[in-house]
């Protein structure tokens, strides 16, 4: 019960957090991996 105390799972917003979390890491991996698409072409030209 003592580490559950300490790693702050009886915060009243503990759901909100998480899924704060997980929808702000998916939006980076989405983010990053249209960024890369969107300039594939570009780099491909300047390699050329």
């Amino acid at each position: 019960m003592e580490i559950l105390l300490h790693s702050g799972l009886e915060h009243p917003n503990t759901l909100w957090i998480a899924a704060a979390a997980v929808v702000s890491f998916v939006l980076g991996v989405v983010s990053v991996t249209y960024g890369q698409r969107l300039a594939a072409p570009f780099r491909d030209a300047a390699e050329e």
